[in-house]
């Protein structure tokens, strides 16, 4: 039964590209022998998660000694199985350390570690996890194995997920459990440069070099599967004890085949060469043209460029490039041209759009839209606060359209998400002084006031406890130089404690000496491009920004944006089709919403003098903010219910 589990797993990871932990049975107390806990054991193979902590709390509740802690772990694992993170964690708090028998502490460890990765928090998962103890079970090795993947995956390190996937690989003991895991792994493998495999497998084993090798490979056949035939018996002779299962070539060109892009022969790029877009539309045309450069495949499409300065020709324009042969479009840039396209009943061909624009119609469903819009973080900001557990935000906003429109969507997401009402207070961006705002958002002199009651009563020995803040993050938006000049104001009105989320507008790249000490430890969502995560890549953002001049430096992030128009282009059709894996940009994981606009889940950080990886912004779908206030519940419930 639990390789049937993993691998319904595995192949819904090669659709969402996330591991979340393979599924086991949990293992049952061997003493005092119950039948309740055979039945719940039962319960759990059928995926019936809920009625299983349902049985194994109420064992708890009747068995005392070292078994009550044995059923609230599998009753805690259950519940994370079920998506009921909280109450799971509410157990795991109950749960003695100390009197759980030895052989069961990797088991709670495994647990936790899985809590930690369904709540988006991939490193503490891989600190519990740090170390295999010597005398673990096959279904622990599988679970500590499958976690530190999902981990790796979700910190987009692919070399690192690579190894724990072979790792995995080792212990499964079917085909059908293998063969999902082994075509994930050629298919990192392949995708990854030869240069770097390199690097990071310096002195592999017998089986690693296995599978460099059938990468190697597959990557000098990658789109005829009859040619590799003889190499590939070539390839098993010198590998006769490799776990490649039966059926993994075929199963791998099929994965590949389904990922295929669309083939492209030419390529239309509409952007202005002169007006208020003219220099945003060189950083652009730039990146798009180092991915062009950069592009090694045989069907290397034709680009041609077109002046799309005047917006109000932009129809006249869009039918000479589809008379001139073009397949797609990329542009136009200006929220005017891109609106004409957006009103039209149809187009005569597919066009990515780089600007977003929201209409009454439907717009064409040939037409995508795609830009870095600072109103989608916001949004994003909202979903990972409510991720992470945050309940109350206070938000900080400049009093100008474009902070305006950013508080309006968090508010609007946050309240989707389940979310009540949120202090907020604007500043004026033209001031230089931000501490009278500031000092009114967190009630700086009630703090104030609170903080001197308990500095008093501790001196008089008398007990005092700090009331509720009614806040427990702030979402300050602005760019760096007024975050330079926020966040210490923050720390002086007595909110040092309040975890502070903010934008990518707060951070250019970098924090020179001087902005360490008043930046540090805010947390924003990034663009895997700017965080140099690949160096020696000649698209990363090491090899490619000095390309800019000084003055266009404001525009760095425009260069990802032209790489990935270019790359995701073939990938549009796929990603129509919903639930599929989202595409790996340089502006972070692009996905396609129901009006066709191409969105981001970013990578967020935190601020020190090399940023700190967290994780990735989840899908938006998978979250809500929990209630502040939990009403009792009937004694009569179960107690996994209430």
């Amino acid at each position: 039964m639990r390789n049937r589990y993993c691998t319904q797993f595995f192949l819904s990871l090669l659709l969402v590209l996330l591991l979340a932990g393979c599924e086991t049975t949990p293992v049952e107390p061997s003493a005092p022998a119950d039948p309740q806990a055979a039945h719940a054991a039962n319960m759990f193979e059928q995926q019936r998660y809920g009625a299983a902590a349902d049985l194994y709390v109420d064992l708890a509740g009747r068995t005392p000694g070292t078994s009550h802690d044995l059923y609230l772990l599998l009753a805690a694992d259950s519940l994370i199985h079920d998506g009921q993170l909280d109450k799971a964690d509410s157990l795991l708090q109950q749960i003695d350390t100390g009197t759980l028998p030895q052989e069961y502490r990797f088991r709670q460890t495994l647990i936790q570690a899985d809590l930690a990765l369904k709540r988006f928090q991939p490193e503490e998962a891989l600190r519990l996890l740090a170390v295999l103890p010597q005398h673990s079970r096959r279904d622990e090795k599988e679970r500590f194995h499958s976690i530190r993947a999902a981990a790796y995956k979700e910190m987009q390190d692919s070399i690192a997920y690579a190894r724990e996937l072979i790792a995995l690989d080792r212990l499964l003991s079917s085909d059908d459990a293998q063969l999902p895991v082994q075509t994930e792994i050629l298919s990192i493998l392949t995708r990854t440069p030869p240069q770097i495999l390199q690097e990071k497998f310096p002195s592999p084993d017998s089986v690693t070099r296995g599978w460099l090798e059938l990468a190697r490979l597959l990557r000098d056949f990658p789109n005829a599967p009859e040619e590799i035939i003889a190499p590939y018996r070539e390839w098993r002779d010198l590998y006769p004890d490799h776990p490649a299962v039966p059926g993994l070539l075929t199963s791998y060109y099929s994965h590949q085949q389904q990922l295929a892009p669309v083939e492209i022969h030419q390529v239309a790029v509409l952007l202005p060469v002169s007006g208020p877009y003219a220099i945003p539309a060189k950083a652009i045309r730039d990146g798009l043209m180092s991915a062009w450069y950069n592009d090694t495949s045989e069907n290397r499409p034709r680009v041609k460029f077109y002046d799309s300065s005047n917006a109000d020709q932009i129809w006249p324009l869009l039918n000479r490039v589809a008379d001139e042969g073009a397949d797609m479009v990329i542009g136009p840039l200006s929220k005017q041209a891109v609106l004409q396209l957006a009103r039209a009943g149809s187009l005569p061909l597919p066009v990515l759009a780089l600007n977003q624009v929201n209409t009454d119609s439907v717009p064409p469903q040939n037409l995508y839209q795609y830009s870095l819009s600072p109103e989608d973080e916001a949004r994003q900001v909202a979903v990972w606060a409510a991720y992470q557990g945050y309940r109350e935000p206070a938000m900080l906003y400049p009093s100008a359209r474009l902070g305006e429109r950013m508080a309006t969507t968090f508010m609007e997401t946050w309240r989707k998400l389940g979310g009540g009402s949120l202090r907020s207070q604007s500043y004026d961006p033209g001031t230089r002084d931000f501490s009278t705002p500031v000092a009114q958002l967190v009630r700086s002199k009630q703090r104030k006031a609170q903080l001197e009651e308990l500095k008093k009563a501790r001196e008089e020995n008398l007990p005092y406890t700090l009331p509720p803040r009614g806040m427990d993050f702030i979402f300050a938006i602005g760019n760096k130089q007024q975050m330079k000049q926020i966040r210490p104001m923050l720390q002086f009105h007595y909110a040092e404690d309040l975890p502070v989320l903010s934008t990518s507008r707060a951070w250019d790249g970098q924090l020179k000496n001087d902005e360490r000490f008043d930046m540090a430890g805010i947390m924003l969502p990034e663009m895997p491009w700017m965080l140099n995560l690949e160096p020696e890549n000649p698209l990363s953002r090491s090899s490619l920004q000095d390309y800019l001049a000084r003055g266009e430096r404001k525009y760095l992030r425009l260069l990802p944006m032209g790489i990935d128009a270019y790359q995701v282009l073939p990938q549009l059709r796929k990603l129509a089709m919903s639930d599929l894996t989202p595409f790996e940009g340089k502006t972070g994981l692009l996905y396609l919403d129901d009006k066709h606009q191409l969105r981001r889940r970013m990578t967020w950080i935190v601020l020190q003098a090399e940023p700190r990886i967290l994780g990735t912004t989840p899908p938006e779908n998978t979250v809500s903010v929990l209630p502040l206030d939990l009403p009792d519940e009937p004694e009569s419930l179960p107690p996994a219910q209430r």
